[in-house]
């Protein structure tokens, strides 16, 4: 016996889909369409190219898992995995001699969007299992 699901659990899900969706997919779109606008992200130590276009190919799988029923828990907590790896870049620029996001105002931003979306992602985990 399955047990019904209410509207407001789905609704939720399905916004925490759309939203990994799109920044996801729409971000991984952007590595490809304007890799060099990522490059003062990558540390100097790697290749910049090869982590740009690898980080577009991982974006959009995981855009695409959020929507696929059968993958969005996955997804969900793979977005939140991605959104907590690039988040020391992003406090990088707190101490970087040439940061990409000014500090304080735009790095802060920056954070706590990052901090959002490890919510969502994980929230959407757990929602979707």
């Amino acid at each position: 016996m399955t047990r019904a699901v209410p509207f407001r659990h789905m609704a939720v899900v399905w916004a925490q889909s759309g939203l990994a969706a799109f920044v996801m997919i729409g971000g991984g779109a952007a590595h490809f369409a304007m890799p060099e606008g990522f490059a003062p992200l990558v540390p100097a130590f790697l290749p910049a190219v090869t982590v740009i276009l690898l980080a577009g190919v991982v974006q959009v799988v995981i855009g695409l898992a959020v929507l696929w029923p059968r993958t969005r828990a996955l997804g969900g907590l793979a977005f939140a995995a991605l959104c907590a790896a690039y988040l020391p870049l992003h406090l990088w620029d707190y101490v970087r001699p040439d940061p990409v996001f000014e500090p304080p105002v735009a790095a802060t931003i920056r954070v706590v969007i990052q901090g959002l979306f490890i919510w969502a992602g994980l929230s959407l985990w757990r929602r979707a299992r």
